[in-house]
C-alpha cells in the first residue's frame, strides 16, 4: 500500500510526500528490494543523491540469486554518483577559492567518500543461495520476429525535444512524430531522425528490449531531468510493426497533415 502509494504521489510530483510512504513500505518490509528500490527513485527525484546511493545499494544486497538493479535502478544510481562526485568536487573547489581569498593556513576537512558494497561481497556474504530455476518466470514482454536496421545518433540541444514518443503494445518505443508544436523553443538537432524509427537507447537507458509501462515512465522521468545535450540512438523498424502501433502512426501522421494545413504559410522576405 505505502510502496504504491508513493510511486503515485512522485507521478504528481509530490515527491516529499512520497518519500514518507517509500520510509514507512522499508520500513514494514526491511527485507523487500522493490521498497528500497522505490525509495531510492523518491530521494533521487528529492536530489538527495547520498540518500539514493544507499537506498539502491541496499536495493542491491536484498536481490535474490545474485540479480543486479533493474536497468532503470542502474540509471538512477549511476546519475546519482555522478551528481554526488559533482557536488563533492564543487565543495571542494569552493572551498579553495575561500581559502585562497582568505589567505587562511586553516585545513578544510574533505569529505569521507562513500562506501559502496561490490555485488560479489554481497553475493559471497549470503550463503546457502539456490541456483535460479531453469524454467523461472521471465517478467520481460517477448516478441517474435522483430528486427531493425542499423542504428543512428541523434543529439538534441536546449529545448524541447519536438518528438512524440510511444511505448507499443509489444514493449518497444517508437518516434511518433518529429514535428510535434510544444509552445517552446524547439531544441536543435544533430543526425536524421523520422517518424516510425525504434529508439534503441536514451539519455543511456537500453531499450533495445521490450520494457513495460512503469519502466517507460522512470524512462520518460530521466530523459526530462538529464541535462542537455541528450543523445538518442534510434534505427528503422525493419519487420512488420503490431497493429496497434501501426495505427499509432498513421493517426500521429493524420495529425501532422492537419497541424501543417492549419499553419500560417511563411512570407518569404
Amino acid at each position: 500500500l505505502y510502496m504504491n502509494r508513493a510511486n503515485a504521489l512522485n507521478n504528481l510530483k509530490l515527491h516529499d510526500k512520497a518519500e514518507e510512504d517509500a520510509e514507512k513500505a522499508a520500513e514494514l518490509k526491511p527485507n523487500d528490494s522493490a521498497a528500497y528500490s522505490c525509495l531510492g527513485k523518491t530521494r533521487f527525484y528529492l536530489k538527495d543523491f547520498e540518500g539514493t546511493i544507499s537506498a539502491l545499494t541496499e536495493s542491491l544486497a536484498l536481490n535474490t540469486y545474485g540479480e543486479e538493479l533493474s536497468v532503470f535502478d542502474q540509471a538512477y544510481l549511476a546519475k546519482a554518483k555522478e551528481a554526488l562526485a559533482e557536488e563533492l568536487s564543487r565543495s571542494s573547489r569552493d572551498a579553495t577559492q575561500s581559502r585562497e581569498l582568505s589567505r587562511s593556513d586553516s585545513s578544510i576537512p574533505k569529505l569521507a567518500p562513500p562506501r559502496f558494497v561490490a555485488r560479489e561481497e554481497v553475493i559471497s556474504a549470503t550463503p546457502n543461495i539456490p541456483p535460479r530455476p531453469p524454467k523461472w518466470p521471465s517478467q520481460t514482454l517477448q516478441r517474435d520476429s522483430f528486427s531493425v536496421g542499423p542504428e543512428r545518433t541523434i543529439f538534441f540541444g536546449e529545448g524541447a525535444l519536438g518528438v512524440k514518443l510511444n511505448r507499443g503494445s509489444d514493449g518497444m518505443v517508437r518516434i511518433l512524430s518529429t514535428s510535434v508544436e510544444t509552445g517552446a523553443a524547439i531544441a536543435p538537432r544533430r543526425g536524421n531522425i523520422e517518424a516510425g524509427d525504434i529508439v534503441r537507447e536514451a539519455s543511456g537507458v537500453d531499450l533495445r528490449r521490450p520494457i513495460t509501462n512503469i519502466m517507460w515512465g522512470d524512462t520518460v522521468a530521466l530523459i526530462k531531468m538529464t541535462p542537455r545535450p541528450i543523445a538518442f540512438i534510434v534505427a528503422k523498424e525493419l519487420s512488420t510493426p503490431p497493429p496497434s502501433a501501426a495505427e499509432d502512426l498513421a493517426k500521429a501522421a493524420l495529425e501532422d497533415m492537419e497541424a501543417a494545413m492549419l499553419r500560417p504559410p511563411r512570407v518569404a522576405c
